[in-house]
């Protein structure tokens, strides 16, 4: 019997996740995204519209921080949406909060080791940041 809190999963519905490949997962076990770079396509194969990038001077090197901040900002962008707006990085930035709320209560519970509490929280803390470095 399924837990309350987790969604039944009929026979033959698989959740859907962003576009591209379908990631390798353990049997009937949760999906995973991988954080390659890879091109964005729709279910069909289609590749979908990529919003032009910004001209930028030229820099060597970016920081890991601003490509970081531009992957997320292309992702909003592919939905309609910015970082830049206000209220859209107020939304985004609760959303990473009660995630991270749901990581420190499975590292009490022991669900998480010590390394992969370190490893989840510094990435959530680069993605909490992304905002503020467009």
């Amino acid at each position: 019997m399924p837990s309350p809190v987790e969604p039944a999963r009929s026979a033959g519905h698989h959740p859907t996740g962003p576009p591209g490949p379908t990631p390798a997962t353990p049997a009937d076990g949760p999906r995973v995204i991988p954080f390659g770079r890879r091109p964005a396509r729709t279910g069909r194969g289609r590749r979908t519209p990529q919003p032009a990038q910004p001209e930028r001077a030229a820099a060597p090197a970016d920081s890991p921080q601003q490509r970081l901040a531009l992957d997320v900002e292309a992702w909003f962008l592919a939905h309609q949406a910015t970082l830049t707006d206000e209220h859209a990085a107020r939304i985004y930035r609760a959303t990473l909060d009660f995630f991270q709320l749901m990581l420190d209560s499975s590292h009490a519970e022991q669900r998480l080791n010590p390394d992969e509490y370190q490893h989840l929280t510094g990435m959530m803390r680069a993605l909490r940041d992304a905002p503020d470095a467009l």
